[in-house]
């Protein structure tokens, strides 16, 4: 028996002409001012046509055969993040692919790939400690309101793989 070799790759949608939380604090928030909710419209398979699409614009045919073993495990809207599971041999074609998308239902993206793991476990560790440093970046630009996490509280031991 053969056992299929994946890649998972966390990714995010940014807007970068989105005034999203930009007005809301102070201008010193940094990476977080791209970050906005996405299409609500916009799903998993959504996702999966658009990059099957990509792979067989940028990539001819044998990109659309690459495109077979594609699969888009996670997307939220809200947090404008997402996975995709591809063969270990080509997910740097996805990456390429996702790298070089422009537009989303009409407006301008950038999509960033902050993760590539051998499992779905470690992306999504990855994710979630992505999203602790995000609050807790916004809770101190906010005037470190009392509830926000603090940067000391997300170094977790099991974190550091």
């Amino acid at each position: 028996m053969v056992r299929y070799k994946a890649r998972y790759l966390l990714f995010d949608i940014l807007y970068p002409e989105e005034p999203s939380l930009s007005a809301v604090g102070p201008p010193t928030q940094g990476h977080i001012e791209f970050h906005s909710s996405s299409d609500p419209t916009i799903t998993s398979s959504y996702l999966a046509g658009l990059i099957r699409e990509g792979l067989a614009h940028q990539f001819g045919d044998w990109g659309a055969g690459v495109a077979g073993g594609l699969t888009v495990k996670y997307f939220s809207p809200q947090t404008s993040k997402g996975i995709v599971r591809v063969s270990r041999d080509h997910y740097r074609l996805v990456w390429t692919v996702l790298s070089l998308m422009k537009e989303l239902k009409g407006k301008p993206i950038v999509i960033r790939v902050v993760k590539v793991g051998g499992t779905i476990k470690k992306v999504e560790k990855e994710a979630i400690r992505r999203a602790k440093l995000d609050i807790a970046r916004f809770g101190g630009a906010a005037g470190g309101r009392a509830g926000i996490l603090e940067v000391e509280d997300i170094e977790d031991d099991d974190m550091q793989d």
